[in-house]
């Protein structure tokens, strides 16, 4: 019997019974009937209630499972057209494949540093300048940076934008014939700072470690140059890394690398010429280079790649040893220099070849760190002087410059590192080829020891403070460097003359990023 049959049954019997329940007497049949009929109904339950009850929940389950179904079906449509984004060594936001993203990084540095001559110094400044200062001192920001970068179309198509604010004369400096501060300003720390657009390039990765970038960057010369302001040991770079640095260049490079080898070379418009129209390369008259080729090779001897990202090394970081040698060699295009002779070039720009070169060392001992640089610049191809100091310099003879940088530092706690370091360089005028009485130009026959101390502290790994204190054993007759890389940022004043004498700085910082 069906179970529908069986309830019909049931509900007729239970209305007869009802029927008759007025009834005096009810029968001995009828109540074995509904005593038989309660035992199959039990029987029934027991073989047909729990699978009733289980078609119900399938399809209840059944209806549960399609929509979630639904859901994941509507959640993943959104997802195709939805970015992801979040924080991983900078703010980023990206499509779920990939090939599209953009990341923001930030730099902020607030300085305060002191600047005093000694007495010698300041006497030998005052008797070209009766106002010349003796110390400088302040606050500034030494850097403010919005860096934005990441990929087109796919993963290979990269690119980088970085906009950077600057106290004027921190990066670039002017080339004066008055190398004395009156104001208390070192060279441009005032209120006159700009905005600069560093780097702009656009970089193809070509796959099997190369790589072909286009636009602005900087050129591939200096590690201490290369290395971000951000990872540097002290709190600047040193002033011999001014002296010799190419800073940033408008062109095209190409890198070629492997587990081992790494060689860039770049094809530019000349060291710290950043951002400035094409040049006529057939002219001898033009206002900066007419080419520059730049390049550099490094040999890893055992580490990674990334841990020489940094001028550090942090406790319980990786060791490693890497060498590398670079060399720039341009032509300037600049006839007509601050000076009026052709023959005391006043940078990279005037009208006369240069090949600047360097090797350096880097070992990284995961806790502690070594580095060691050589710099060396031959100018030659010196042309006729006829300017007004004429006669003084007609050979052509070559003028040659030389540096060397070695600085290390040790991690006496998790967070907390020492420092020192030892700069020097010289310059030697052979020929006719002497500015000597040019007090305020780099190819000025000149010697100098640097040699500063500090310490580090690192909050986080996005904050930390900077403090050091540095000496020079002599005066710094530059404001700008070979390539017009100012001496301004480092905090050091220029000074009257050479031997006029040394000075102390002490800097503070602290610098965040993100």
């Amino acid at each position: 019997m069906s179970l529908t049959k069986f309830v019909g049954l049931l509900a007729f019997t239970a209305v007869a019974t009802s029927a008759t329940a007025a009834s005096v007497e009810a029968t001995n049949d009828t109540n074995a009937q509904i005593a038989e009929l309660k035992k199959e109904l039990n029987e029934l339950k027991s073989q047909n209630g729990d699978k009733w009850l289980t078609e119900e929940r399938a399809s209840q389950i059944r209806g549960v499972v399609q929509d979630v179904m639904a859901d994941a079906d509507t959640r993943s449509s959104l997802q195709a057209t939805a970015a992801t984004s979040g924080y991983n060594n900078g703010f980023f936001i990206a499509s779920p494949d990939g090939n599209f993203k953009l990341q923001i990084n930030g730099q902020v540095q607030v300085r305060s540093s002191y600047a005093w001559q000694t007495n010698s110094a300041w006497n030998a400044a005052q008797t070209v300048n009766p106002n010349a200062t003796k110390a400088q001192y302040g606050t500034e920001i030494r850097r403010a940076k919005l860096s934005f970068s990441g990929n087109v179309v796919d993963p290979s198509w990269q690119y980088k934008v970085t906009m950077a604010y600057l106290p004027q004369g921190s990066q670039f400096a002017a080339v004066t014939s008055s190398p004395y501060n009156t104001a208390g300003n070192n060279q441009g720390n005032g209120t006159n700072s700009t905005a600069n657009l560093e780097d702009a390039y656009i970089n193809k990765d070509m796959g099997n470690g190369m790589s072909l970038k286009m636009g602005q960057f900087k050129s591939p010369f200096l590690r201490e140059e290369l290395v971000s302001s951000a990872n540097q040991l002290g709190v600047e770079r040193s002033v011999v890394n001014q002296m010799f640095s190419t800073g940033w260049t408008d062109g095209i490079q190409f890198t070629a690398s492997n587990d081992t080898l790494m060689g860039m070379v770049s094809f530019n418009n000349g060291g710290n010429n950043a951002n400035f129209a094409t040049q006529n390369m057939n002219s001898t008259n033009g206002n900066y280079t007419q080419y520059a080729l730049t390049g550099r090779l490094q040999w890893l001897a055992f580490g990674n790649w990334a841990q020489f990202n940094d001028m550090t090394s942090m406790r319980g970081g990786g060791q490693g040893l890497m060498l590398g040698t670079g060399f720039n060699w341009q032509h300037g295009g600049n006839q007509n220099n601050a000076f009026g002779g052709n023959q005391n070039p006043g940078s990279g720009n005037t009208d006369a070849g240069f090949l600047t070169y360097t090797a350096d060392a880097s070992w990284d001992l995961g806790g502690a760190n070594l580095y060691g640089a050589f710099f060396g610049n031959l100018t030659g191809s010196l042309p006729v002087d006829n300017g007004p100091l004429g006669g003084q310099g007609t050979n052509g003879s070559s003028i040659q410059s030389y540096g060397a940088l070695v600085q290390g530092g040790y991690f006496i706690s998790d967070n907390t590192e020492l420092f020192g370091s030892w700069q020097w360089y010289e310059t030697a005028n052979q020929g006719g080829n002497n500015p000597s009485t040019l007090s305020n130009n780099v190819f000025n026959a000149q010697m100098n020891n640097i040699f500063s101390a500090g310490v580090n502290i690192y909050l986080t790994k996005n904050v930390k403070f900077t403090f050091d204190t540095g000496w020079a054993a002599n005066g710094i007759v530059f404001q700008g460097g070979i390539y017009n890389q100012a001496v301004a940022g480092t905090n050091y004043q220029t000074a009257g003359s050479v031997n006029s004498g040394g000075q102390w700085v002490g800097r503070a910082q602290v610098q965040l990023v993100f």
